[in-house]
C-alpha cells in the first residue's frame, strides 16, 4: 500500500536529503525508521532534494509498506523511531500511483536573513547573517522582476543535468519583522542552488556590488560568472508542496 508523509527537519546536522553511502541524510534517516518498522528494505521518494544544510516544515514523500497503517498510528511508529530533528507531520495512504516527486506542481521557499549586527543565538542555525541593511523596497521591486516563466540559467550550477532550465515563479515576496527579513519564492520548481543564487545575486544588487545593473539584465545574460556564491544554505526552508 502506498503512503504520503509530511515531513519537517532541520538540516543543519546532515548532508541533504539524498542518500549517501558515508555520511547522515534525511533520507537515510528515514529509510532506516520505515525499515525498522517494516522489517524490509524499504524506497522512499521526496517532494524535492534539499541540498545540506536546508531545512524544511513541508516535505512529502511517498513510499509503500506491506502493513495497513492508521495515519496518527503511522506518525507516532515513525516519530517513535526518528531523531528529535526529523519530525513526521502527517501521514496518510495515498493512490497507488502517487509519486512525491512527479505529481509536485509547484513549491514554497523561504530564505531567512538577519541584518542585525549581532547575531540571535536562538535563529543562527535559520538565518543568514548578513549584518548589513537592506533596501526592502528595492528588494521587493527585484522579487518582482524574477515572477514569470525565465530561463533561470544564471541562477543554477553550470553542469546542470536538468532537461530544460526554464521555471515559472509564481510569487515573490518580501516580510520583515525588524531586523529579520524572510523572502518567500513559490513556483512550479526549481534549479538546483536556484533560490540561494538568486538570494545572493539580490542581496549584491540590493548593495550596488554586481556589474549588472538588474535582475533582467542578468536573467537576459545566462552569464553564471556575474553572479556569485549561493548565499548560505541554513537560511533555506521547503516550506510547502503542492499537488
Amino acid at each position: 500500500m502506498r503512503y504520503r508523509i509530511t515531513l519537517a527537519y532541520d538540516g543543519t546536522d546532515y548532508f541533504g536529503w539524498q542518500m549517501q553511502a558515508s555520511h547522515p541524510t534525511i533520507q537515510s534517516i528515514l529509510t532506516m525508521a520505515l525499515e525498522r518498522i517494516e522489517g524490509r528494505r524499504i524506497v522512499t521518494h521526496a517532494a524535492g532534494r534539499t541540498d545540506a544544510g536546508v531545512h524544511a516544515e513541508g516535505q512529502v514523500v511517498s513510499f509503500d509498506l506491506d502493513r495497513e497503517w492508521d495515519g496518527i498510528e503511522l506518525r507516532r511508529a515513525l516519530n517513535g523511531n526518528l531523531p528529535q530533528d526529523i519530525r513526521v507531520i502527517d501521514a496518510a495512504t495515498a493512490d497507488d500511483d502517487f509519486h512525491a516527486r512527479v505529481y509536485a506542481i509547484g513549491k514554497t521557499y523561504s530564505y531567512r536573513i538577519n541584518t542585525s549586527e549581532v547575531s540571535n543565538p536562538f535563529l543562527r542555525r535559520y538565518v543568514w547573517d548578513f549584518r548589513h541593511k537592506l533596501d526592502l523596497e528595492k528588494l521587493q521591486v527585484d522579487l518582482n522582476s524574477l515572477c514569470g516563466t525565465h530561463d533561470f540559467i544564471v541562477f543554477t550550477v553550470a553542469d546542470s543535468e536538468t532537461k530544460t532550465s526554464v521555471r515559472t515563479i509564481r510569487e515573490a515576496r518580501l516580510e520583515n519583522e525588524g531586523e529579520l527579513v524572510t523572502i518567500y519564492f513559490s513556483g512550479t520548481g526549481f534549479l538546483r542552488y536556484q533560490v540561494r543564487t538568486m538570494i545572493a545575486a539580490l542581496v549584491e544588487l540590493n548593495r550596488g556590488r554586481l556589474k549588472a545593473g538588474s535582475v533582467d539584465e542578468l536573467i537576459s545574460s545566462g552569464d553564471r560568472s556575474l553572479v556569485g556564491a549561493p548565499a548560505p544554505a541554513k537560511g533555506l526552508t521547503l516550506m510547502k508542496v503542492e499537488y
